[in-house]
């Protein structure tokens, strides 16, 4: 069967696997997030936070780079050296 040139792509098929696969937090919104982000001038506090999934929810090691009244945006590193944030409610986290 002869391969279809018009609709090539210069992706392989690993790279798309791998970006489907890659775990990505689910985010609030922005809305969600609330007004007046404060982002702490030295050092983000250690933190334990909840952080959601599709597939699941689960507790883990971060820091907080920026917080709200209600939120707070976690950064973390995954087991394969990336590294993700996402914004949580303020009552998912706590100091480490």
């Amino acid at each position: 069967m002869g391969k279809n040139q018009r609709y090539g792509s210069d992706l392989s098929e690993e790279a798309i696997l791998e970006a489907i696969l890659r775990p990505q937090p689910v985010s609030l919104t922005r809305r969600e997030v609330g007004e007046e982000i404060i982002v702490p001038e030295t050092g983000a506090p250690l933190v334990r936070a909840w952080v959601r999934f599709p597939e699941t929810s689960v507790e883990l090691s971060g820091r907080a780079i920026a917080w709200t009244k209600k939120a707070v945006c976690v950064e973390f590193t995954l087991r394969d050296g990336q590294v993700r944030r996402a914004w949580v409610w303020a009552s998912a986290v706590s100091r480490a």
